[in-house]
Order: structure tokens, then sequence, then C-alpha cells
């Protein structure tokens, strides 16, 4: 389950940085129970990746916020000019590939960046080459929003899902990318003044 919240202060000389609470009162419960929480960010094209455990209550300007101990360590990504961005299983993020062309059909996107969809979905008995491009897909947001894109198959594998079921799983690249695609990814990855565990 993904927890988005707001970084307070990072404080170096306590050693210790603080995020406000969430929305979702039995998330920030549940914050409590867990050995240890992963946090993801993203800074100037970069995705970090770091662990935290043994959150505390507290108050950060009058505030209820909690508390976290600096990590030790930090992952820092710069593996391509935009990185993919994993949608969490939770989220439901669809595209009707191909609406405008000969065959429409559904897939579910894994992840996604600026560039595309680098994890995209679908049944095993559709056959896409590399080069392929689907025209007037929907990329259909979670809140039920249509983005409207031309994508590009850069390539293609066959999957075997944990229930034994194969399926294919496509990279895309925009044709030209839409306007709307940054807020898209603005709703999984946060600047660095949002942090989401």
């Amino acid at each position: 389950r993904m927890l988005v919240s707001q970084v307070l202060s990072v404080d170096p000389p306590t050693g210790k940085f603080f995020i406000a609470y969430c929305a979702n009162k039995s998330l920030n419960r549940s914050l409590f129970d867990l050995p240890v929480l992963e946090f993801t960010a993203s800074r100037q094209g970069a995705h970090l990746v770091f662990q935290v455990s043994h959150p505390s209550d507290t108050q950060f300007d009058g505030q209820p916020a909690i508390q976290f101990a600096l990590p030790q360590s930090l992952i820092l990504y710069h593996r391509r000019e935009h990185p993919r961005i994993p949608v969490p299983a939770d989220i439901s993020l669809r595209c009707v590939a191909d609406e405008e062309g000969v065959i429409p059909f559904e897939a579910r996107v894994t992840d996604i960046s600026l560039d595309g969809m680098g994890g995209m979905l679908y049944d095993s008995g559709i056959i896409l080459t590399a080069g392929t491009i689907l025209k007037g897909c929907r990329i259909i947001t979670p809140g039920g929003e249509a983005i409207i894109a031309d994508l590009e198959v850069r390539y293609v594998t066959t999957i075997t899902l944990p229930d034994g079921t194969l399926t294919h799983r496509a990279g895309v690249r925009f044709t030209q990318r839409p306007e709307q695609i940054e807020a898209l990814i603005n709703m999984f990855v946060r600047d660095l003044d949002n942090i989401a565990a």
C-alpha cells in the first residue's frame, strides 16, 4: 500500500526527518506496525530509494507529524533519461491500445515514464512486433480521464504471471508526448518536497 506525504523538515544535526500525516487515518495507523518502510522520491530526473524504520509520533510547528531517523544510505538511479515509475498494483492504469487501428485491445500499464510505458501487459493471443505503431491509444487514468496518444512498440516479451497464465509485455514509447502525461506521472512519484512510502 502506498502512503503519500509531504516532508516537513530534514534536520542533519539531530539525524532526523519529519513527514506530515496523510489523509488516510488507517494508513497512518498501519505505518507504526511496519518493521521497515521503503520511500521513493524523484529529483531532477533521478529516482531515489531508501529505507527507514521505527517511526514515532511527534509534533512539528504545532502540527501532528511522524519522525524518522535519517537513512544510513540511499540508492540513486540514473539509468535512463526519463526513469520508469512503477504503477502500484492496487491502482488501475489501463490502456485501450490501437483504438484507431485494426484490432483495438486492452492492456494493463505496470510502469510509465515521460517517454512511454515500459510495461504494458496484454493477452498472449495478440501479436505485436517491434516498430508497430498503435494509433489513438486511450490511457485511462485512475480518475477515469483518458489521455490519447500514438505509441510505437519497442520490444515484446512473453512472461508468466503468478497464477501461471502466459501474457505479453511490451515496451512502448510515445510518438509525440501528450501534455497530460507529466501530471499523470506526478500521481505516482512526488518531488522531494513530497515523499511516498
